[in-house]
């Protein structure tokens, strides 16, 4: 058995006595007195939380959620709530599918707060897998664009954002020195969650403690300042770079951001820090600084754009990044395909599970509405149903045969099904199926 996985059965008090040497050391010469309460937090349970999608979810499902799981407010961030695993899993719940809210550690909630994002900005998210904070600063940006440079974790960030629905968002792949080529002086606000040494992680994450080094966090320094560079690259006159780690140590944090602001002090003012520890806050811990531009922005600014101007204007922006060699994974609303062939050589369009799942106005107009969690499990499981199997007030249909509709659960839309023959036949992709209970 590897070593992480070893962890994963033992006391958390035993896990504090696994805990890497150095880095022991190095928390003991950077909190004092506050050391042994900060080592007494690894006997805690990691803390979890999420937030909601408001740009899908209603009110009264927030209220119901609140009220049925024992939802906290987390303080330091709008719309997100703490939870304990032992009363409530939310990923389990077909409201995960439906995409209306997102399950994040709440420490890292804090980060997209203090990017302070209008309406009409545009956004990037640099470093964006696997989504959380794309998915906070999607519900506020007028265009975001989210990076991951890692292939396989891109995928993972283009599902999550599928998922909630969103179509003001590009997803894209490539190194943040790529993107600066592409985009410079252009964004108002930067999110820039850098890679670290997740010394943050170390309560829930096995794995972080068996990676952790001191050679990883100089590594990891060294790449941070790269990124650091590229954004700066990209920000508007007047803008702000959010910078976030979840790790403590300062080399990778407050001394990083001194150091870089002072390199660019004509240019940049770091305005706000802060260190969050799990012993002085219910959280992992997180860091994050605020860098403002010094530089006088230009008269005037974008303004929201309407729907029809924001498909346009993501269009626009998706070509010319492919047009660079820049791998966009994502652009807005994935649309369907025209099928030709079939019966009597006919065309017909099938609709995308991005279609399906879009906030907001709907793009298929026909549905069937599933009245229990268990149908909505069956449907997710990849089952097709038959309506005749259930009583009648069990799924409520408006289609007409050979439609496709969108699956719904509680009126939130989980994916698409065909009508046909008495049944829903389910079109829910395969990579997005549950297993069976």
């Amino acid at each position: 058995m590897k070593e992480a996985e070893k962890m994963n059965d033992m006391d958390p008090m035993d896990k504090a006595g696994r805990l890497p040497g150095e880095f022991c050391t190095a928390m003991k010469d950077l909190l004092g007195d506050e050391y042994e309460a900060f080592l007494s937090s690894y006997q805690e349970k990691p803390k979890k939380g999420l937030f909601f999608n408001y740009k899908k979810v209603r009110q009264e499902t927030v209220e119901k959620l609140v009220r049925e799981w024992g939802l906290r407010p987390v303080e330091w961030a709008s719309g997100g709530y703490h939870y304990d695993e032992e009363r409530v899993r939310p990923g389990r719940s077909p409201y995960h599918d439906a995409g209306i809210y997102y399950i994040q550690e709440p420490s890292a909630m804090i980060t997209v707060q203090k990017a302070d994002i209008r309406p009409g900005d545009l956004v990037l998210d640099l470093c964006a897998a696997p989504g959380g904070k794309s998915c906070q600063a999607a519900q506020k940006a007028g265009i975001l664009i989210s990076n991951e440079i890692i292939k396989k974790r891109a995928r993972i960030l283009s599902s999550n954002i599928e998922r909630m629905g969103f179509d003001n968002v590009i997803v894209c792949s490539a190194d943040p020195s790529e993107l600066a080529e592409h985009f410079p002086e252009s964004f108002d606000r930067i999110i820039v969650d850098a890679p670290c040494s997740g010394e943050g992680m170390f309560r829930k994450d096995d794995t972080a403690i068996a990676e952790w080094s001191l050679e990883n966090v100089d590594h990891c320094v060294e790449r941070q300042r790269e990124i650091l560079d590229a954004a700066l690259r990209m920000l508007k006159p007047g803008g702000r770079i959010v910078y976030s780690t979840c790790t403590f140590e300062p080399y990778e944090n407050k001394w990083q951001l001194r150091r870089f602001c002072a390199m660019h002090e004509e240019e940049l003012e770091l305005t706000e820090f802060e260190q969050l520890f799990p012993h002085k806050i219910e959280g992992e811990g997180h860091f994050y600084g605020v860098m403002d531009s010094k530089r006088e922005p230009e008269a005037g600014r974008e303004e929201p754009l309407s729907p029809s101007g924001t498909e346009k204007r993501i269009a626009e922006l998706s070509s010319s990044m492919k047009k660079a060699g820049i791998h966009v994974l994502r652009s807005g609303i994935e649309k369907g395909e025209l099928i030709t062939g079939g019966y009597k050589g006919g065309k017909r369009y099938e609709h995308s599970h991005a279609e399906a799942m879009k906030a907001g106005e709907p793009v298929i107009k026909s549905w069937a509405e599933l009245g229990s969690e268990a149908l909505a499990l069956k449907y997710l499981a990849g089952e097709s149903l038959r309506l005749a199997a259930y009583h009648e007030e069990a799924i409520r249909l408006n289609a007409s045969e050979g439609e496709e509709l969108r699956v719904l659960y509680d009126g939130y839309p989980l994916g698409i099904a065909r009508y046909s023959g008495g049944m829903l036949k389910n079109r829910l992709p395969k990579g997005l199926r549950r297993n069976p209970a």
